[in-house]
């Protein structure tokens, strides 16, 4: 897979060879292990001597990651864009004797070595398809590329890094991006935010009212209802289904919990909140109903624009599709058996590049406008144009749906590549092994062209 992006410039050519080759081994092979990714003794050679040379920055290989991401935000020409913000962790317990360095630092347990990566995903509001990584902070505690501020920081970082990347900005955040100062921030920026209520907000008093969040919405009346499919969630005890949900939602005014003077005023943030509650008749015996309960600065007086707001934040699953694809069933970047914690993080923003775009080529899987070019380079598709008849059957159903080097032309191939025969929607698991299939079938039809 190939997409053009300005180029990340190191002051050696060799440096800026090996960066291509190794990105490109990422997107093919999606592994942590650097022997795995090389084709050569030499190549591994090369590519171990990049992620540990002192030239090489944490912040150069982030600006690359950030500005493809960009690139691809401008070819869509968009008014409005998403930028889902999350945190995950690389946690490297089980390789922790190949180094011995301290520049890791501690994991979310504070004991396991590791690092943390807190990225903006750009998304379409329209179909929630991503546009790559804008915004990129990794750091340690307690390691080399410790921070020098609270980590709640990184949640005002992103949303200035991204406040310029279209006319109009929608920031979607999980319950810890839930702060006040951001939303006041947010206000004077003129952007706007989607995110889930991390509690029960106090709020500014109206007669005849609640001044709890919680009860607030209880009070709203049900404006309509909706269907929407859940996926699996062992963590929440969730099974998988197709459910029904009732929504409220009602303006309310958050006010600071923080002292202020007599005679002055406090902080307000003039917000919409939304309540998502399952239908008791369609949870499952054993479960708890899901319930969601979002606040928005976007103007919400309609069931309409309740429900698209409801949409864009179930589009923030997309990161967490990005964080899969980076751990163990995609790149998994944890297996590394690098000897130097600087070099691991420098594969992590590599890596987690790599993730990205395999989840943007999954979305993709029923694009039939985007031409296939904005995922392959021509050989390629001259080599899927080659092995189609192979993976196609003699009946109507077997055969390639979508319009010829459309991105759906191409991950069908893909998939059917990783067994993918036609039931369902390829996922994760199907495409990369696709991907790595077609990277050998690739390999011999070069070898082929050169005899």
């Amino acid at each position: 897979m190939r997409i053009e992006a300005p180029v990340v410039r190191f002051r050696d050519a060799r440096l800026g060879r090996s960066y291509q080759q190794l990105g490109d081994a990422l997107e093919r092979r999606f592994t942590g292990q650097i022997s795995c990714l090389a084709d050569s003794r030499s190549q591994q050679r090369r590519f171990s001597f990049f992620l540990h040379h002192p030239a090489v920055h944490l912040d150069q290989l982030i600006w690359g990651v950030t500005q493809r991401g960009r690139y691809q935000v401008q070819l869509a020409g968009l008014d409005h864009v998403l930028v889902a913000s999350d945190t995950t962790e690389a946690n490297l317990k089980a390789t922790q004797g190949y180094r011995k360095d301290k520049k890791l630092g501690v994991t979310g347990n504070n004991a396991d070595p590791g690092f943390f990566l807190h990225p903006g995903l750009a998304l379409c509001p329209y179909t929630g398809q991503p546009f790559g990584c804008v915004s990129l902070q990794v750091w340690t505690r307690q390691g080399s590329a410790d921070v020098d501020y609270v980590e709640s920081q990184k949640w005002f970082n992103t949303a200035q890094d991204v406040k310029q990347l279209a006319r109009r900005v929608t920031v979607v955040n999980d319950r810890e991006g839930d702060i006040f100062a951001l939303w006041v921030q947010l206000e004077q920026e003129e952007m706007f935010m989607v995110t889930r209520a991390r509690q029960d907000r106090s709020l500014v008093e109206v007669v005849g009212r609640s001044g709890k969040l919680w009860r607030r919405l209880a009070e709203a009346d049900i404006c309509g209802h909706f269907h929407l499919n859940l996926t699996a969630d062992a963590r929440e005890r969730r099974s998988a289904r197709k459910t029904m949900f009732s929504l409220r939602h009602t303006p309310v005014t958050l006010k600071s919990s923080k002292y202020v003077r007599r005679g002055e005023e406090a902080p307000r943030a003039d917000l919409y909140a939304i309540e998502v509650h399952e239908c008791p008749e369609f949870v499952p015996d054993g479960e708890a109903p899901v319930v969601w309960r979002l606040l928005t600065n976007h103007e919400v007086t309609t069931f309409e624009q309740a429900l698209q707001i409801v949409q864009w934040y179930v589009y923030r699953w997309r990161i967490e599709e990005t964080f899969s694809a980076f751990k163990t069933r995609g790149v998994d970047v944890e297996s590394t058996r690098l000897c130097d914690g600087e070099a691991v993080m420098k594969l992590g923003i590599m890596a987690y590049d790599s993730a990205t775009r395999v989840t943007e080529l999954i979305k993709a899987r029923e694009d039939k406008t985007t031409p296939a070019t904005a995922f392959f380079g021509e050989a390629e598709l001259e080599c899927m144009e080659a092995i189609l008849p192979d993976l196609e059957g003699t009946t109507q159903k077997q055969k390639n749906p979508y319009p010829s080097r459309t991105a759906a032309w191409a991950v069908w191939i893909v998939a059917r590549l990783g067994h993918w025969h036609g039931s369902g929607k390829p996922g994760l698991i199907i495409i990369t092994r696709g991907l790595e299939r077609f990277d050998g079938i690739f390999f011999g039809y070069n070898a082929r062209k050169r005899t």
